[in-house]
């Protein structure tokens, strides 16, 4: 069976294939169209999936996006149903008109069936059922407690659920306007930063150790925290729901905190300090709010998260300490843009009963690019590269002396996280990296801190971990013990703490081969990684895309297949 998922419109469109019980391909639109996060049906994406899989659309079973247009149909729409404007809106006011003869009840899916032999049945699932569904049937749990949390979907916020086996159920939801996305987003707009975008800046400077402790009663008081595990605003303070009016704050949330509206590109102070230290505290003690209340309500000792709110790695590394939860999973791509691949486990497992695979799902599901491709690049674009026989070898070598690298190798990373395919790699060890990297590589603010990468069997030697923790996909945040901390300052930030990637032999041998040569020639198993982009442009994906990056920025070396490009 062959499925295809889709997210369209919302955040970062994607395309995902499902194939025998795994997702084979999928990238988002961004990376083919080269505009971040990128809303455009995702025409280049899906025909990269076609491709890889070597069919064409009508060889397709099933194709599902990750919406539900027909949520508004739990009531009559006189404005759309009773003056239809155009014709194509039957495919709404029909079914609106029908209803009213019947009892409305709140549907998950729907499923259009075409007479056409190039265009396969399209489901359309509820936004949250998607981010379920990414979460459980990507983890490793044959049984698990779900929670959900982003801005919005449909009219969803929040969901409690629990899935096991094939089945995903959901036992509670929260509605717009109460939302935990809507109150951290509110506040990343209220410091002078992008909604939809810049909330990593927030968690960034939620480190750094200042009294938050006004900002935080004052924010403690414009929310309750109700018996059901749920959430309520004060809409006096948040005007998310208004979507035709400027802000997600109102006028009092601003009198309230001191009278103060960030500024874009204004040097952080103590004020931005402290609100974004308050807003972590205040999200954090929601969250596990919400998780207690799942735990008492399923029991379950495994636990997965979805939802663009878990993108809080800082969080994410908290769960297991803070919760009766004895094992938590994140996938790699729990935000909007993983909803393609969502959409298509939650019609393969939930709906037609295929067999689940439980065993380690990899993030390495976009294009590759051969040698010989990426040589014919370098080539036509007259660039002058020298062939490396030991690649690993080479990449620790330059690392070692304290210089930057970018890697392109292999297939390309789904998700919002490179995790070493394309990837800017540095010594943890020098403590001017970090700067030089913010300031003339990637071309942002100089508190945001980079993620160290180690391998699987060496964690627990440098993090306050247990031997057993992996964290694949960059998700957690975690400390580094103190006796590292000097000896690791590139990848160490304010308050002691790391956003940690494992790598293992297993899920991505050449990249864990550079971290052994490393530390072969350091005696630390462990390099600074972040994305191959520079600010505001999506990851790299293709040769081209790699080799404009390296001469638009400050790197000096770039490792492209067997290819080694110098300035």
């Amino acid at each position: 069976m062959y499925i295809l998922g889709l997210n369209h419109g919302e955040i970062n469109s994607s395309a995902a294939l499902y194939h025998n019980g795994k997702i084979i391909a999928a990238a988002p639109e961004e990376r083919f169209n080269r505009i971040k996060r990128s809303k455009s049906f995702p025409k280049q994406s899906v025909q990269f999936c076609l491709d890889f899989a070597g069919i064409k659309l009508k060889d397709v079973d099933y194709i599902v996006q990750a919406w539900y247009p027909g949520a508004g149909w739990i009531k009559y729409n006189p404005m759309l149903s009773g003056n239809r404007i155009k014709r194509e809106d039957y495919f709404y006011t029909v079914p609106d008109n029908l209803f009213n003869l019947t009892d409305r009840t709140d549907q998950d899916w729907i499923m259009m069936s075409l007479d056409n032999d190039g265009l396969p049945p399209i489901y359309y699932i509820k936004h949250h059922r998607t981010h379920a569904a990414n979460a459980f049937y990507l983890s490793p749990f044959e049984e698990a407690a779900i929670l959900t949390c982003d801005f919005r979907g449909e009219f969803e916020t929040t969901t409690m659920g629990f899935g096991k086996g094939n089945e995903i159920k959901t036992l509670e939801k929260m509605f717009i306007p109460h939302s935990l996305g809507v109150l951290y987003s509110s506040f990343t707009e209220l410091l002078g930063y992008q909604v939809d975008g810049d909330e990593w800046k927030v968690m960034a400077l939620s480190a750094f150790d200042v009294d938050c402790s006004f900002h935080l009663e004052k924010i403690k008081s414009t929310f309750k925290l109700l018996d059901n595990g749920l959430l309520e605003l004060d809409l006096n303070y948040y005007k998310a729901a208004i979507l035709d009016q400027p802000n997600l704050y109102t006028e009092k949330l601003v009198k309230l905190l001191g009278g103060r509206v960030g500024i874009a590109g204004e040097e952080p102070d103590h004020w931005h300090y402290s609100i974004a230290r308050a807003m972590q505290k205040v999200f954090e003690e929601i969250a596990i709010h919400m998780l207690l209340n799942l735990y008492e309500r399923t029991k379950l000792k495994n636990v997965v998260l979805g939802g663009g709110s878990f993108m809080n790695s800082v969080f994410n590394g908290k769960v297991i300490e803070n919760t009766p939860f004895k094992n938590v999973y994140i996938s790699h791509s729990p935000s909007d843009v993983g909803n393609s691949i969502g959409a298509a486990l939650y019609v393969a497992h939930n709906l037609k009963n295929e067999v689940r695979n439980t065993t380690f799902n990899s993030s390495y599901l976009g294009p590759s690019f051969s040698d010989e491709e990426i040589q014919k690049t370098l080539e036509r674009r007259k660039i002058e590269y020298e062939k490396i026989e030991d690649i690993p070898k080479t990449v620790a070598d330059i690392l070692s002396r304290g210089e930057i690298i970018a890697r392109f190798n292999g297939r390309m990373e789904f998700g919002e996280r490179a995790l070493g395919n394309r990837s800017i790699l540095a010594d943890p060890r020098a403590e001017n990296i970090k700067d030089k990297i913010n300031s003339i590589i990637k071309y942002r603010e100089g508190y945001r801190p980079f993620a160290p990468v180690i391998t699987q069997e060496k964690v627990s030697n440098y993090f306050d971990v247990s031997e057993v923790f992996t964290c694949n996909y960059m998700e957690k945040v975690v400390q580094i013990k103190k006796e590292f901390h000097k000896e690791l300052p590139a990848v160490t930030h304010v308050d002691g703490s790391g956003r940690v990637q494992t790598v293992s032999e297993k899920h991505n041998l050449s990249f864990y081969q550079i971290i052994k040569e490393f530390e072969l020639l350091t005696g630390l198993p462990i390099v600074l990684n972040t994305s191959f982009n520079i600010a505001g442009e999506p990851v790299v994906l293709s040769p081209d895309d790699a080799l404009s990056t390296f001469y638009n920025s400050g790197l000096e070396y770039l490792m492209i297949g067997s290819f080694l490009v110098k300035k």
